[in-house]
């Protein structure tokens, strides 16, 4: 299916009217005359402190300032700030995004083609990639594949979450959101010199809200949030030369949430057997319906310890030292048929992870070379559960201990890696810069898979009856390469060139009834790029241009039929190959007038894959093979942009009042390589606006917001599940507001 051209006329219409209202502002508001120089953004994305313009690769940086004036509370929300980002969720896990590469399967056991690092250390599962999101100093995205400078492989790229960290004076803030759906919302940190030697820091953030949707057989709330975290942090300044932090992370979330809203019949009005959805009169009404004899249910908490040592040795060498654990625990119910009938389609999906990553840093710093070396060691032991029968009343199985369909899994990954960057000034002009990473991944499966039928208890296996279905253990080597030249024609512009390569190693599914470990995927990527200062330094300019060409793409379908009712196919199915631009503008044209806007345009597509479409109703009963050749990527959209708009009107009493508003658009985007009507997102709007009142003393502040003030209906993903034929999907959030305090002190 081809993106539409009433699609491309609303594009045009918005980005026109957006555009307009920003000039009318420009033009009306009083007090532009002169430009303010814009705050100079320092990150951290190459491993050292640098400016943001002058960082040789593709990042959006998000300062603590932004992200609470945004009200974003959860990785979720940088997708309307980010235009190459989109992010979903199945099953509790988040689908992250970036130039069309991502997490292509709902079950366990895959790395996703997006990192999350938290203060330098690995969240390898999407399933705990939900929590983290408070007391941030900032936030990172980087685009493009990423591995000479960082722990674990990302072939997407990678976001970091950069905690506020303790520091010798006493600080600290409180924050109390309240607004509609019920909502409460609490935030607190402080900090400060225990000792003279020892620096602390304890944050905390709750989120209480009601279901945006009501279950209408049992009248709960669905898709409800109860989700609390805490981190602890304590730093030792050992001598001037050496710090050492710990600290310790804590996130539970109980709740309704995650829930998959019914959509439609897979296949409606079939007769023909195996196609008919067992859910046909118990189906929910309303375009945020639910209807089901069990409330879903969202229940996991996660936890980490990290040690970080950071050792100056002398003005040239530095040493670091990341040593990190984290446990994660995520137990869901779901019912899959998507409707109020009772059958055997209650599905508890129970997820157990423990994994600890230790990362060694050398870095050399003289006047013209930066370098970087690091040794990278990571093992994780997964446990994933996926059952499927009739949930009685109380929360248990009406199969007792065993269910109708038991997938049982367990994953073992130990990966090891040296890697190196450096950049060395040939002359003030002109940089070179290189790096390499070599990998060695190992990993090991068992899928021990066992169903009820009429004739009784049976263990799927293809050996004998004792054995389980499927086991595998491979191991697999990559050595990458990246290369780049810079060159500043002067202090303001920086033009940048770079080729990288990644890699994803090869792995194999768990919880699914067909698994065994298929090849890893790797990338070549090309990026052109500028970063530039205009105006005495109040507008920035950044643009990055790429292409890249991934070969043994990973990708996941779930068919009907097979003695458990759907039949999973995890394969290198094909190559990738995508084209993109992406433009970043910021403008202070006055102290009072802020100004910022992102543009990003892709084009993705597969190469030949001929394939069973699952929502093809020709494939039950027999194989009707299509070709997805030319096809875009899952979650790509062509074109997607967002604006940002704040004004600061000054009182009489020295007091300010701040006006500020967003505008974020994404174009069609598919959730299924078919690219299908069915499972597809069209282009939508979404309009933010707040109004923040900052008293004479400055240490207080007051704000009223809205999100989704049209009330647009997003689905966030879609998914045929073949257990109950039915096509079901998830929501971004509606039409919200709400109303927050803060206090800094």
């Amino acid at each position: 299916m081809k993106r539409s051209n009433k699609s491309r006329t609303n594009n045009r219409s918005a980005m026109k009217m957006c555009c307009t209202a920003l000039w009318i502002v420009i033009g009306i508001v009083p007090g532009i005359t002169s430009a303010d120089v814009l705050e100079e953004i320092i990150v951290t994305a190459q491993k050292r402190e640098q400016s943001l313009q002058d960082v040789s690769t593709a990042v959006t940086a998000f300062s603590a300032e932004r992200l609470s004036d945004a009200n974003i509370t959860d990785i979720e929300g940088l997708q309307y700030y980010v235009p190459s980002i989109t992010i979903g969720n199945t099953f509790g896990y988040a689908n992250l995004f970036i130039r069309g590469l991502g997490l292509n399967t709902v079950f366990a056991n895959v790395d996703p083609s997006v990192a999350l690092y938290v203060d330098g250390a690995i969240v390898s599962q999407p399933g705990a990639q939900l929590f983290s999101f408070f007391d941030l100093q900032r936030v990172e995205v980087l685009r493009g594949p990423q591995g000479t400078l960082y722990g674990r492989n990302a072939t997407g790229g990678t976001i970091n979450l950069i905690s506020a960290k303790p520091t010798e004076e006493n600080e600290g803030y409180v924050r109390f959101t309240g607004g509609d759906y019920g909502l409460y919302q609490s935030e607190a940190a402080v900090g400060g010199a225990i000792s003279d030697r020892v620096w602390g820091r304890f944050a905390f953030q709750t989120i209480n809200r009601d279901g945006y949707s009501i279950n209408q057989v049992t009248g709960n709330d669905v898709d409800n949030a109860n989700r609390k975290a805490f981190r602890g942090q304590l730093l030792f300044k050992a001598s001037d030369r050496v710090d050492v932090l710990l600290a310790a992370e804590y996130g539970t979330e109980k709740d309704a949430a995650n829930g998959f809203y019914y959509k439609r019949e897979t296949f409606p009005g079939s007769t023909k057997p195996g196609a008919i959805a067992p859910g046909i009169g118990g189906f929910p009404t309303g375009e945020r319906g639910y209807a089901s004899n069990v409330d879903p249910q969202n229940d996991r908490k996660t936890w980490s310890v990290t040690g970080t040592l950071d050792w100056n040795i002398n003005d040239y060498w530095s040493l670091k030292n990341i040593l990190n654990y984290r446990d994660t625990n995520l137990v869901n119910f779901q019912d899959l048929d998507g409707s109020a009938v009772v059958n055997s389609s209650v599905q508890e999906f129970v997820f157990d992870s423990q994994h600890y990553s230790e990362e060694l840093q050398l870095a050399y710093t003289s006047d013209r070379l930066r370098a970087i070396g690091g040794f990278y060691y990571f093992n994780e032991d997964l446990l994933n559960l996926n059952r499927i029968d009739t949930l009685k009343i109380g929360g248990s199985f009406a199969g007792g201990t065993e269910k109708r369909v038991n997938l049982n899994g367990n994953a073992e990954t130990e990966s090891w890696a040296l890697y190196w960057n450096a950049i060395y000034d040939i002359t003030d002009m002109f940089a070179i810069r290189a790096g390499g990473r070599y990998t060695d991944d190992s990993r090991k499966i068992v899928n021990d898979n066992v169903i009820w039928v009429a004739g009784g208890r049976v263990r799927l296996s293809p050996e004998n009856g004792n054995l389980p279905l499927f086991t595998d253990q491979k191991s697999f080597t990559n050595y990458s390469n990246e290369l780049g030249l810079e060159w500043r024609p002067n202090k303001d512009i920086l033009l940048y060139y770079t080729y990288s390569e990644g890699f994803k190693a090869g792995t194999g599914q768990i919880g699914a009834n067909a698994a065994n470990i298929i090849k890893p995927e790797t990338i070549k990527n090309h990026e052109f790029g500028l970063k530039s200062t205009w105006l005495d330094g109040s507008m920035f300019i950044n643009v990055a241009a790429y292409f890249y060409t991934v070969t043994d793409l990973q990708l996941d379908r779930t068919l009907p039929g097979g003695p458990t009712g759907f039949i999973t196919i995890f394969e290198n199915a094909t190559s990738q190959d995508a084209n993109g631009v992406e433009l970043e503008a910021f403008w202070a044209p006055t102290d009072r007038l802020r100004l910022s806007a992102f543009v990003a345009y892709q084009d993705t597509k597969f190469g030949s894959f001929t394939s069973a479409d699952p929502t093809d109703e020709r494939n039950i009963g027999g194989v009707f093979l299509v070709d997805i050749k030319g096809n875009a990527a899952r979650q790509a959209p062509e074109w997607a942009w967002t604006t940002h708009g704040e004004y600061d009107f000054p009182l009489q009493n020295d007091g300010l009042i701040t006006l500020s508003a967003d505008v974020s658009y994404k174009d069609d985007q598919f959730f299924s390589e078919f690219n299908n009507s069915l499972l597809f997102q069209g282009a939508y709007t979404i309009f933010d606006a707040r109004l923040r009142y900052t008293p004479p003393n400055g240490n207080w502040t007051a704000e009223v917001w809205g999100k989704n003030l049209t009330d647009e209906l997003v689905e966030a993903g879609n998914f045929a599940l073949a257990t109950g034929r039915v096509v079901t999907r998830t929501f971004l959030p509606p039409r919200t507001w709400g109303i927050t305090v803060a206090y800094t002190f």
